[in-house]
């Protein structure tokens, strides 16, 4: 396991722990040197897919509930670390509310270019970190998803409260989604932001036939909490709140 700082183009600096996909997670906690959260946010999914419009709505969600609540609440935030699609979002909301939440992104080592690492030359299907986050652990592998493993295990040893939002997302998504519910952990789906979370939408809201033995477990879970993604911004705060704190 190795721990290094990057310094970003725009002056963040962040965290960097690379580490085997069987590290253990409690040394890589201790490793990241992060305050202890009071609580937990995982975001999941993406944006492919969506218009100007529904991109814009996410970002207001982001930036005006999301953000601002998991600073309240002295929440830690999880997602994919990527400068695309939600994470990029999630990175510029934290930015937007002044960096009070740690933003912690945790990718396959071999998929990712950042300062002072490999060039997107070097390697195919990369994507660049997010320049935001304050916190990434690299986790060694050389194929999206590969890293789903560490971010459970990880967010199991914090030992603290966890929500988990679905918005958009494919079938890694999907797997995750899962996961999630099977750690006993509540599914915050945002409605009306496509792909999986709109599938799985469907299935909880309208008892629409699930596509998938995945869709099933995840609505027999009793687990999920839909949000609409035009729903008022108090609401999706107040669905944090009610998850994280009771």
């Amino acid at each position: 396991m190795r721990k290094n700082t990057i310094t970003f183009e725009n002056g963040n600096r962040a965290v960097v722990i690379t580490a085997p996909r069987d590290a253990d997670a409690q040394t890589i906690v201790k490793a990241l040197d992060f305050a202890p959260p009071h609580a937990l946010i995982m975001v999941l999914g993406g944006a492919k897919g969506l218009d100007d419009s529904r991109k814009a709505r996410l970002t207001e969600l982001f930036s005006d509930a999301i953000a601002p609540e998991a600073a309240e609440l002295g929440a830690l935030i999880i997602d994919g670390g990527t400068q695309s699609g939600v994470m990029a979002m999630m990175g510029d909301a934290v930015a937007r509310d002044g960096r009070r939440s740690q933003l912690l992104g945790i990718a396959p080592a071999e998929k990712v270019t950042y300062p002072g690492g490999p060039g997107e030359a070097c390697i195919a299907d990369s994507a660049p970190l997010e320049p935001n986050h304050s916190h990434f652990v690299l986790v060694e592998s050389d194929k999206w998803g590969g890293e789903t493993g560490t971010m459970f295990e990880l967010a199991r040893a914090l030992n603290v409260p966890v929500a988990t939002m679905l918005i958009n997302g494919g079938s890694i998504a999907g797997g995750e989604a899962l996961q999630t519910v099977r750690n006993g952990w509540q599914l915050l789906v945002v409605e009306g932001s496509g792909r999986f979370a709109d599938e799985l939408s469907a299935a909880v809201r309208d008892g629409q036939v699930a596509k998938s033995v995945e869709v099933s477990e995840i609505v027999r879970s009793g687990r999920v909490t839909l949000f609409h993604v035009d729903g008022p911004l108090e609401k999706l705060r107040h669905e944090l709140r009610r998850i994280l704190c009771g």
